[in-house]
């Protein structure tokens, strides 16, 4: 039997970081060090089913950190929704695959996290993104994807009426 995958349409947010607030559908910053669901050199696109956890995702155990929070309406079918106990055991995934303290892991004991083998073991497969829930805010749930606006099954679209998200990165380079 083929595990559940999970269609999602709906709204989600995404503090952004001043550095990237020009390229609001980037994975690059993610990319740089990893996440929690992946590893560095793999770009994701982090958000949150509300606005709180968005921005508690972003400022985590940092304190005050000044960002853009930014909208997103999101269409995407091929997406494991590990927080349902049930969709967790199909695809064989623990609790602790989902809280482990993954810098530390990483960075500190200079092994691979466990969140970063089942990012990897369910991107193998198809699955282009997850839905689990936050570390940061009890209550919160977010949508990790590795995969998006490169084909159809997933859609992410900035919302930005008035034009207000920086175009460039405001460098002067020359």
């Amino acid at each position: 039997m083929t595990p559940p995958f999970l269609t999602v349409r709906r709204r989600f947010w995404r503090m952004l970081a001043p550095k990237w607030a020009h390229a609001p559908l980037s994975g690059a910053g993610a990319a740089r060090r990893g996440g929690r669901y992946n590893e560095p050199g793999c770009p994701a696109l982090y958000m949150s089913e509300e606005f709180v956890t968005a921005m508690a995702e972003y400022q985590q155990d940092l304190g005050v950190r000044p960002g853009t929070l930014c909208a997103y309406d999101v269409d995407a079918t091929a997406v494991a929704d590990l927080t349902d106990p049930a969709v967790r055991a199909a695809y064989g995934v623990s609790g602790e695959d989902l809280t482990c303290p993954w810098k530390s892991i990483a960075f500190v004991q200079k092994r691979e996290p466990p969140s970063w083998i089942l990012a990897r073991r369910l991107a193998a497969v198809g699955i282009g993104g997850v839905r689990v829930p936050s570390v940061q805010a009890t209550a919160g749930t977010n949508l990790v994807l590795w995969r998006w606006n490169q084909s159809d099954d997933c859609r992410v679209v900035v919302l930005d009426p008035l034009g207000d998200l920086p175009r460039s990165d405001g460098f002067d380079r020359r």
